[in-house]
């Protein structure tokens, strides 16, 4: 009689071990506590001393968080919200670990205290969004967990390729040669820039969107490779590191590093279940590149990949910055607290608006707003530059702390709500979508205004995964596919 209960609970066992657990109130716990903390002992003599205590404080608050998550299941690691607070914090704080003699002559240390302020009101509001977490999407999830043939898996790679690299191509008339040495020249000299195309060609460029679907794919395969023929694991791999030194050779850095980010969640979800040694060298070795790479982008990504292995590397187009360099994001948050409530006033409902409506192409809507009354690089004084300011500055420029606090709940919950769709049983498929969701986490981190085209590549990823599997379906039959298509 004991034995179906026993039966029982070790299925429901299963079933809860077999994904990311919920995330702690422990772990959210000693994270606000650290916050606070923080909040009250920040201090400093100048601008970098400042910076630098609170990079300390909220590093220390965040990794006891991490190893909280991880001691109920090293598989919480990749937990989206975990992500997502990682990704704002080497945004924000990271930098100032390192040594920064530049920084206090920037920018003085009251205004960097207010912009340490507004950086720790954001964490807060993602570790308890993150815990406000409705239910999964049970189509999204029949999907992930449908097994999916090698053959398909192969078939959405060549379909992302294509698609991905096709306003490329057609900007070099399919000249494979011309297209990789205009990835060695400057990113703003390329034939394919979106101010080139314009009007209706402006479509194409926004397929360049596939392009994130390639990296967690690859990762998915090469780590069960033993699923797949020697063809298809070379076509798939070397499609991958050629999308790699696109995303390196433009100098743009969120791109590589989003690149990086999502091959580490494809290859480390689909390793065998007891490979988390595995996926913690990946990561390690993943850190170190990016780490690496995060200075060299800054080197050559306004003369070129090319003219810059031409001279001999950084020494001289580097700029003279002591230490490690990302953006000074926290200087362009902190410089907010000059423009917002005054003179500008709050944007409210601006913002917002501005960030649903931006992926929609202005040939299909010409009307759309060209964006908000008063940008970041005015209001800073910057015009003709781009600025970052990650989604804590410009929720700021809505509305104040409340607005960081509000978007940063919303962020956190987001996220939260993805990581309830990655489970063991999850198939080839269902890893590349999960995956595929760290592109809009992590974009969403350097700019609010991104999250939504930010979800497209895992919108298509879905569309393209269903649309496959029915044709499958049908041509392999019931006998051989066995499982309800969504």
């Amino acid at each position: 009689m004991n034995r179906p209960r026993r039966q029982t609970s070790q299925g429901r066992g299963q079933r809860a071990q077999s994904g990311p657990k919920a995330p702690s109130w422990g772990a959210t716990g000693l994270l606000v506590v650290a916050l606070v903390v923080t909040a009250i002992l920040v201090d400093g003599s100048n601008a970098y001393a400042v910076a630098h205590s609170a990079a300390v404080g909220v590093g220390v608050g965040l990794g006891g968080l991490t190893l909280l998550e991880m001691r109920r299941s090293w598989r919480n690691l990749f937990r989206a919200d975990v992500m997502a607070m990682a990704a704002l914090y080497f945004l924000t704080l990271f930098e100032f670990w390192f040594s920064q003699a530049a920084f206090a002559d920037r920018i003085t240390a009251p205004l960097v205290q207010q912009g340490v302020d507004l950086v720790l009101w954001g964490f807060g509001g993602l570790a308890l969004g993150r815990h406000l977490v409705p239910r999964p999407s049970r189509r999204v999830t029949r999907l992930m967990r449908h097994p999916t043939p090698p053959s398909l898996i192969v078939g959405v790679f060549w379909v992302c390729m294509g698609i991905g690299y096709l306003y490329m191509l057609l900007a070099v008339h399919f000249n494979l040669v011309e297209m990789v040495e205009a990835m060695l020249g400057p990113r703003f000299g390329r034939p394919w820039g979106r101010g080139r195309l314009g009007g209706w060609y402006a479509l194409l460029y926004e397929l360049h969107l596939f392009k994130y679907l390639i990296p967690p794919l690859f990762g998915v395969v090469l780590a069960r490779r033993h699923r797949y023929t020697t063809g298809q694991v070379v076509a798939v791999v070397a499609g991958g590191l050629f999308t790699f030194f696109d995303g390196f050779a433009s100098g743009t850095r969120n791109i590589f590093g989003t690149y990086l980010l999502t091959f580490l969640v494809g290859y480390a979800f689909a390793l065998p279940h007891r490979a988390w040694k595995k996926a913690g060298v990946a990561f390690g070795i993943g850190s170190l590149l990016m780490y690496g790479a995060t200075s060299v982008m800054l080197a050559f990504r306004d003369i070129g990949l090319g003219t810059y292995l031409a001279i001999g590397g950084r020494d001289r187009y580097l700029e003279e910055k002591s230490g490690l360099f990302i953006d000074y994001n926290l200087q362009n948050i902190s410089r907010l607290t000059e423009a917002f409530p005054e003179p500008y006033g709050y944007l409210g409902w601006e913002v917002p608006y501005w960030a649903l409506v931006r992926p929609v192409p202005r040939a299909l809507w010409p009307g759309k707003p060209t964006g908000l009354s008063t940008g970041i690089e005015e209001a800073l004084g910057a015009e003709g530059l781009t600025l970052s300011t990650t989604f804590v500055g410009e929720s700021y420029m809505a509305g104040g702390v409340i607005g960081i606090v509000l978007t940063a709940m919303v962020l956190g919950l987001l996220s939260s709500w993805w990581t309830q769709h990655l489970e063991r049983q999850n198939s080839d498929l269902g890893i590349l979508v999960y995956a595929s969701g760290f592109f809009a986490i992590a974009v969403g981190m350097r700019s609010m205004f991104w999250v939504t085209t930010g979800m497209l590549p895992a919108l298509a990823a879905v569309v393209i995964g269903t649309y496959l599997l029915r044709r499958y379906r049908v041509a392999s039959g019931p006998q051989r596919s066995g499982h309800p298509v969504p």
